[in-house]
């Protein structure tokens, strides 16, 4: 046995292997020694008297797939060996083989996988080692069959990678082992070098012409895309080496040339926390908490890849909001719809079970339960009339030929294990019903059996009995072993008795085991055939579930209009953005879920030209925050096809979301927090366009006041005059609200206070204009900082106030003196320039600042040389 052992270890070097040992999965050497640690379990050892113990642990076949959860979430490889017989007697060593491999990102077991969320693997293939060559990126979700390729080769490439990176978030990343050196180190991904053939792209090409019964991969777009197709050809090597069978679930593959989505850098979605609390708060205070009204794992992941990735393509945002508008105007098309999806098992992933052989007798009760839900869906949404249900009516297969199949096949309540019986229904095989009925007489022949003997014997006690260890047997109590007749053969002595049996039981015995082994036997085979069966309709599966997962998020997505009062937006073809009475989603949803303070709604405008940048001031905890995310939210949830929570919106098509919010460092790659705000701030300049979205709060707030001042006004000077993004710019530095007199498209606008008896109220309304203090102090009265450290900071503002309006007015004065120095020197220039001289006297500007000054210049520079 530990030959065989040795063998099939030789196969899985890198893994944990568990080893079938009749009711166990048992480790051996160094891998008992890592899981016993691992998974807290007891480590002993085999042949622990001889001079060489063989370390060894075990886990209960029936418990495996939580220990295999426990040491996939540690970052291991698990290898599944399995008897591929049943003991027979007079055999020692069963037949033992791998039967799948299981790894981070090649989980298929729905215990251990989110259902809202997908599970990754990453292919990768990168060029050669030339600095401008392409890179092509693949990746697979096992479980559900979802397959997409692309290939990078602009100047941002390795940008583009964590971008996608960022989207898909892989468990596992696999590469060819050469080019091991050069794959970047990813966060929550373990890497996995395998042979460089396999990601050839002839190689490549072949076997995604095998998975996919093709001629050509030209179908699904990968024409010249050589790197890309190179990661996907890798990635199904590996899946079917670890699988250990065909993927008939893998049915297509999707190669994108062009961006078709709008792009959020992984600092958007923590900022914005579309996925995550920031705080590490609840799953529900995120805006995918609350816009979630899904009721499949398959709309849940549908819906999640649409608010990470929303729509570009104007057409597919109005069909979706189309859809959304007339479930909404009718409550009963909505409900019929939505009822569909009550208790609809996760089709997609229990396909993939079926598939790779892994599926239960209760999973495809499950599948089953499933199909029956779809022509009832088919009915409702033929009843909608908006163009995008229309089409998913008319593609809609409601599977009837396999529900038929597996109604009249699989028992409602199918035993756990095949020993047990009852997976098949009777009726459904011929063979299997008489070996039942031979099964079922047994116990009718054995009574009859019993009241003979005993006639025979005059033995009133004697029993005939049954155990798994000995089989039938005739059972005598030892006052009465004296009338056993001769024909009787001792079988066990008991202490108060003794066991017989007779030739005529023998045969019967044989008889009925026969039948029994016979049974299990043709019932998995049935079994197999009926998984057969539907992993050959793989792709009819998949495209219902397709069809299922959207048309449940946009019923999801008018539950949620209706019921949060949200509006249909416009789309704006002019650039422009307006937003009437704007509310933050998650915000609003928390505080009706505490009865807190109703939200204030805000309104929000801007353009290309006259309104593109706006600088926000007003006190911390005033709104400020708030009112730049949920500006955010509202866009994106508007790109999803979703209403929003506004009384009124018109919001253009944009391609990317920038924001850059919150204080935080990454100490672990040496980055301190103003370099991680820097390296966001750099990301966001160089990559924003004309038609992006930029979101900076607090920017330079992490270095000295006069750096930091200097950096915010230069950023939006670039914003401005380079980059011509819509820009949210929320600030304590008030220097920076005199750029909206110094460059067109910058406009001011605070947040609204009200004081009373030396208190603060925050409005949280956001209107026009520069706020006029920033009530720091008053804030942090707020968040109970002793009044002895309050009131000695006011005495500290006090004395800095005086010395500004000193330094102020000191400025006045020379900044006055400059400007009648420049009217007297264009005395010395020709007569022409006495107009000017007239002009600048006329000039009636208090120059108290600095900034001032710069104005005056700035009038001047077109007109005179200021050398």
């Amino acid at each position: 046995m530990m030959r065989q052992y040795h063998r099939i270890k030789e196969e899985v070097p890198d893994t944990l292997l568990l080893f079938r040992l009749g009711d166990f999965y048992e480790l051996f050497y160094e891998d008992a020694v890592t899981a016993a640690g691992e998974l807290e379990i007891t480590l002993t050892a085999r042949h622990k008297d001889s001079g060489s113990p063989v370390p060894m642990c075990g886990v209960p076949h029936h418990a495996a797939d939580g220990y295999i959860a426990k040491l996939l979430r540690k970052g291991y490889k698990v290898a599944v060996c399995d008897q591929t017989e049943p003991p027979k007697k007079g055999v020692k060593l069963v037949p033992r083989a791998l039967t799948r491999i299981i790894t981070p990102g090649t989980v298929t077991d729905l215990t251990l996988l989110k259902s809202g969320e997908n599970n990754f693997l990453m292919g990768l293939a990168l060029g050669n080692d030339a600095g401008d060559d392409a890179l092509g990126v693949a990746f697979l979700d096992l479980s559900t069959g979802e397959f997409r390729a692309f290939q990078r080769q602009e100047e941002d490439r390795w940008d583009r990678l964590w971008l996608d990176i960022d989207h898909f978030a892989p468990k596992e990343v696999v590469f060819p082992r050469s080019q091991e050196e050069r794959i970047p180190e990813i966060d929550h991904c373990i890497a996995t070098p395998i042979d460089d053939w396999t990601f050839d792209e002839d190689a490549a090409t072949r076997a995604l012409k095998e998975q996919f019964g093709t001629t050509s991969l030209e179908g699904f777009g990968c024409s010249g895309q050589g790197l890309a197709i190179a990661a996907a050809g890798g990635l199904i090597y590996y899946a079917r080496q670890t699988q250990k069978t065909a993927l008939e679930h893998i049915t297509g593959l999707r190669c994108d040339t062009r961006s078709d989505y709008m792009v959020l850098d992984s600092s958007s979605i923590r900022n914005l926390e579309l996925l995550e609390s920031v705080s590490g708060g609840r799953p529900g205070d995120t805006l995918l908490g609350v816009v979630d009204r899904t009721r499949t794992g398959m709309g849940a992941r549908l819906l999640r890849h649409w608010m990470i990735r929303p729509s570009v393509d104007e057409g597919e945002i109005v069909r979706r909001q189309d859809a959304v508008e007339e479930l909404v105007s009718s409550t009963t098309l909505l409900d019929a719809t939505r009822a569909s999806f009550h208790g609809m098992a996760d089709i997609e992933r229990l396909l993939s079970k079926v598939v790779l052989g892994t599926a239960t007798p209760r999973d495809i009760v499950a599948l089953r339960a499933a199909f029956e839900k779809l022509p009832g869906l088919g009915t409702a949404i033929g009843k909608i009339h908006s163009d995008l249900f229309r089409e998913l009516a008319a593609t809609l297969d409601p599977l009837e030929d396999l529900y038929e199949l597996l109604a009249v096949s699989i028992e409602d309540e199918p035993a756990v294990s095949f020993a047990d019986g009852g997976v098949i229904r009777d009726g459904f095989d011929t063979a299997l019903d008489e070996l039942r009925a031979i099964s079922r007489d047994s116990k009718a022949y054995l009574a009859s059996l019993e009241v003979r003997e005993k006639e025979r014997t005059g033995i009133a006690s004697l029993k005939v009995r049954f155990n798994r260890v000995f089989g039938y047997y005739i059972e005598i109590s030892k006052a009465n072993l004296h009338l056993a007749p001769d024909d009787y053969v001792r079988k066990q002595t008991l202490v108060g008795g003794e066991r017989f049996v007779t030739e005529e039981l023998k045969k019967y015995e044989e008889k009925i085991l026969t039948a029994e082994e016979r049974m299990v036997v043709l019932e998995k085979e049935l079994f197999q055939g009926i998984r057969d069966t539907l992993a050959g309709g793989a792709a009819r599966i998949q495209g219902s579930a397709a069809i299922v997962s959207q048309c449940d998020c946009l019923t999801g997505l008018a539950v949620l209009a209706r019921d949060l009062n949200y509006r249909r937006p416009e789309i704006s073809r002019d650039g422009s953005l307006l937003i009437k009475g704007g509310r933050h989603p998650v915000l609003e949803a928390l505080a009706a879920e505490h009865r807190a303070e109703r939200f204030v709604p805000n309104d929000l405008f801007m353009d290309r030209d006259q309104s593109r940048i706006h600088i926000i001031t007003g006190p911390n905890m005033g709104g400020k925050s708030t009112y730049l995310r949920q500006s955010a939210l509202i866009v994106i949830l508007a790109q999803m096809g979703s209403f929003v929570p506004a009384q009124f919106a018109r919001c253009p098509v944009v391609d990317r979301i920038f924001t850059r919010i919150g204080a935080s460092d990454d100490l672990a790659r040496g980055r301190s927090t103003f370099m991680v705000e820097m390296t966001e701030a750099a990301i966001i300049l160089n990559a924003a366009t004309s038609e992006s979205l930029v979101i900076l709060d607090e920017v330079g707030r992490g270095t000295a006041t006069f750096d930091g001042l200097s950096i915010a006004w230069a950023v939006i000077e670039h914003l401005q005059s380079h980059v011509g993004a819509k820009t949210l710019f929320a600030t304590h530095y008030h220097e920076l609200t005199e750029l909206a007199d110094l460059l067109p498209g910058v406009a001011n606008f605070h947040v609204t206070v009200t004081e009373s008896e030396n208190r603060i109220i925050f409005l949280r309304k956001i209107e026009a204009g520069a706020a006029d203090r920033s009530y720091g102090i008053e804030v942090a009265r707020l968040a109970g900082l002793p009044s002895s450290v309050l009131d000695r900071a006011r005495e500290i503002l006090k004395k800095h106030e005086e010395t500004e309006r000193e330094l102020s007015d000191n400025l006045t004065v020379r900044a006055r003196r400059t400007k009648r120095i420049v009217i007297n020197q264009l005395s010395l220039f020709s007569p022409e320039e006495e107009a000017l001289r007239a002009r600048l006297r006329d000039v009636d500007v208090e120059l108290t600042s600095p900034m001032e000054a710069l104005k005056l210049l700035a009038d001047l520079k077109d007109t005179i040389d200021l050398d």
